[in-house]
Protein backbone atom coordinates (compact mmCIF):
# COMPACT_ATOMS: atom_id res chain seq x y z
CA UNK A 1 0.00 0.00 0.00
CA UNK A 2 2.82 2.29 0.49
CA UNK A 3 4.56 2.01 -2.84
CA UNK A 4 1.19 2.45 -3.97
CA UNK A 5 0.81 5.72 -2.03
CA UNK A 6 3.97 7.31 -3.09
CA UNK A 7 3.45 6.31 -6.98
CA UNK A 8 0.47 8.31 -7.14
CA UNK A 9 2.34 10.95 -5.04
CA UNK A 10 4.86 10.83 -7.76
CA UNK A 11 2.37 11.14 -10.32
CA UNK A 12 0.38 13.79 -9.10
CA UNK A 13 3.74 15.75 -8.14
CA UNK A 14 4.50 16.07 -12.10
CA UNK A 15 1.20 16.19 -12.93
CA UNK A 16 0.71 19.51 -10.94
CA UNK A 17 4.30 20.49 -12.68
CA UNK A 18 3.40 19.82 -16.23
CA UNK A 19 0.12 20.97 -16.26
CA UNK A 20 0.98 24.68 -15.65
CA UNK A 21 3.77 24.73 -18.59
CA UNK A 22 1.44 23.47 -20.80
CA UNK A 23 -1.29 26.56 -20.49
CA UNK A 24 1.77 28.63 -20.55
CA UNK A 25 1.76 27.71 -23.75
CA UNK A 26 -1.66 28.35 -24.91
CA UNK A 27 -1.21 32.22 -23.94
CA UNK A 28 1.33 33.01 -27.40
CA UNK A 29 2.58 36.66 -27.32
CA UNK A 30 0.39 38.75 -30.03
CA UNK A 31 1.71 41.60 -31.64
CA UNK A 32 -0.94 43.95 -32.32
CA UNK A 33 -2.15 44.09 -35.58
CA UNK A 34 -2.57 47.49 -37.51
CA UNK A 35 -5.87 48.29 -38.09
CA UNK A 36 -6.61 50.69 -41.27
CA UNK A 37 -9.96 52.43 -42.58
CA UNK A 38 -10.27 50.72 -46.10
CA UNK A 39 -13.40 52.28 -47.32
CA UNK A 40 -17.23 53.88 -45.47
CA UNK A 41 -20.34 53.86 -47.16
CA UNK A 42 -23.81 55.28 -46.46
CA UNK A 43 -25.93 53.08 -45.42
CA UNK A 44 -29.10 54.71 -44.47
CA UNK A 45 -29.86 57.81 -43.50
CA UNK A 46 -32.65 58.60 -40.74
CA UNK A 47 -33.83 61.91 -39.27
CA UNK A 48 -31.85 61.68 -36.13
CA UNK A 49 -29.33 59.09 -37.04
CA UNK A 50 -26.83 57.78 -40.01
CA UNK A 51 -25.60 54.16 -40.40
CA UNK A 52 -22.12 53.65 -42.44
CA UNK A 53 -20.56 50.21 -43.49
CA UNK A 54 -16.89 50.87 -42.86
CA UNK A 55 -14.02 48.07 -43.57
CA UNK A 56 -11.05 48.29 -41.83
CA UNK A 57 -7.83 46.56 -43.07
CA UNK A 58 -6.74 44.21 -40.50
CA UNK A 59 -2.75 43.46 -41.24
CA UNK A 60 -1.44 40.74 -39.18
CA UNK A 61 2.43 40.92 -37.97
CA UNK A 62 2.50 37.32 -36.21
CA UNK A 63 3.24 34.19 -37.10
CA UNK A 64 -0.26 32.36 -36.66
CA UNK A 65 -3.48 33.41 -38.21
CA UNK A 66 -5.62 35.69 -36.55
CA UNK A 67 -9.52 34.38 -35.62
CA UNK A 68 -11.17 37.41 -35.40
CA UNK A 69 -14.60 37.20 -33.35
CA UNK A 70 -15.80 40.56 -33.62
CA UNK A 71 -14.88 44.27 -33.44
CA UNK A 72 -15.91 47.32 -31.72
CA UNK A 73 -14.74 50.73 -33.25
CA UNK A 74 -14.88 54.15 -32.52
CA UNK A 75 -13.89 57.19 -35.38
CA UNK A 76 -13.54 60.68 -34.85
CA UNK A 77 -12.91 63.27 -37.07
CA UNK A 78 -11.20 66.43 -36.43
CA UNK A 79 -10.70 65.77 -33.29
CA UNK A 80 -14.54 64.94 -32.69
CA UNK A 81 -16.38 62.03 -32.25
CA UNK A 82 -18.26 60.96 -35.18
CA UNK A 83 -19.80 57.57 -35.12
CA UNK A 84 -19.81 54.14 -32.54
CA UNK A 85 -20.16 50.61 -33.93
CA UNK A 86 -19.69 46.75 -33.64
CA UNK A 87 -19.29 43.67 -36.21
CA UNK A 88 -19.37 40.39 -35.51
CA UNK A 89 -18.84 38.99 -38.99
CA UNK A 90 -15.90 35.83 -38.07
CA UNK A 91 -12.89 36.54 -39.99
CA UNK A 92 -9.45 34.57 -40.02
CA UNK A 93 -6.61 36.99 -40.68
CA UNK A 94 -3.16 34.83 -42.46
CA UNK A 95 -0.21 35.11 -40.74
CA UNK A 96 1.94 38.03 -42.20
CA UNK A 97 -1.42 38.49 -44.39
CA UNK A 98 -4.39 41.05 -44.36
CA UNK A 99 -7.83 41.28 -44.53
CA UNK A 100 -11.04 43.19 -44.23
CA UNK A 101 -13.32 43.44 -41.46
CA UNK A 102 -16.95 44.96 -41.89
CA UNK A 103 -18.06 47.09 -39.06
CA UNK A 104 -21.56 48.96 -39.01
CA UNK A 105 -21.38 52.22 -37.44
CA UNK A 106 -23.90 54.90 -36.43
CA UNK A 107 -23.51 58.40 -36.63
CA UNK A 108 -25.81 61.29 -35.30
CA UNK A 109 -26.95 63.29 -38.12
CA UNK A 110 -27.20 66.89 -35.91
CA UNK A 111 -22.77 66.37 -35.39
CA UNK A 112 -22.85 65.50 -39.32
CA UNK A 113 -24.68 68.91 -40.82
CA UNK A 114 -22.43 70.89 -37.67
CA UNK A 115 -19.11 69.31 -38.39
CA UNK A 116 -19.82 69.87 -42.34
CA UNK A 117 -21.08 73.71 -41.51
CA UNK A 118 -17.58 73.87 -39.90
CA UNK A 119 -15.83 72.88 -42.95
CA UNK A 120 -17.35 74.93 -45.19
CA UNK A 121 -16.95 77.64 -42.85
CA UNK A 122 -13.73 76.99 -42.59
CA UNK A 123 -12.75 77.13 -46.04
CA UNK A 124 -9.61 79.04 -47.02
CA UNK A 125 -10.77 81.28 -50.25
CA UNK A 126 -6.86 82.29 -50.73
CA UNK A 127 -5.75 78.70 -50.62
CA UNK A 128 -9.04 77.98 -53.52
CA UNK A 129 -9.36 74.42 -51.44
CA UNK A 130 -10.71 72.55 -48.75
CA UNK A 131 -8.52 71.59 -45.73
CA UNK A 132 -8.04 67.73 -45.47
CA UNK A 133 -10.04 65.98 -43.21
CA UNK A 134 -8.33 63.82 -40.18
CA UNK A 135 -9.86 61.02 -38.97
CA UNK A 136 -9.17 58.61 -35.96
CA UNK A 137 -10.27 55.10 -35.66
CA UNK A 138 -9.50 53.45 -32.60
CA UNK A 139 -11.40 50.16 -30.51
CA UNK A 140 -10.50 46.86 -29.84
CA UNK A 141 -10.80 43.56 -31.57
CA UNK A 142 -11.90 40.14 -30.17
CA UNK A 143 -9.88 37.02 -30.83
CA UNK A 144 -10.63 33.62 -30.81
CA UNK A 145 -9.65 30.09 -31.84
CA UNK A 146 -7.84 29.82 -28.37
CA UNK A 147 -6.34 33.02 -27.93
CA UNK A 148 -9.81 34.57 -25.98
CA UNK A 149 -9.12 37.95 -25.68
CA UNK A 150 -9.69 41.60 -27.01
CA UNK A 151 -6.23 43.45 -28.81
CA UNK A 152 -7.05 47.18 -29.03
CA UNK A 153 -6.12 49.09 -31.59
CA UNK A 154 -5.63 52.95 -32.96
CA UNK A 155 -4.97 54.65 -36.30
CA UNK A 156 -4.92 57.83 -37.72
CA UNK A 157 -5.34 58.70 -41.19
CA UNK A 158 -6.05 62.31 -43.30
CA UNK A 159 -8.78 62.55 -45.85
CA UNK A 160 -7.90 65.19 -49.02
CA UNK A 161 -11.51 66.89 -50.32
CA UNK A 162 -8.88 68.68 -53.12
CA UNK A 163 -8.25 67.02 -56.13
Amino acid sequence: MKKRTRFFYSWLMFALLLVPMGCAGLHRHIQEPEVTLADMQVKEMRPLEAVFQIQLRVMNPNDFALDIRGVRCDVNIDGKHFATGVGDRKSEIPAYGTGLVPVKVYASTLKMFSSVLAMVQGVDGQAGGLAPIHYEISGTIRMGGGINRTVPFHSRGELSLNK
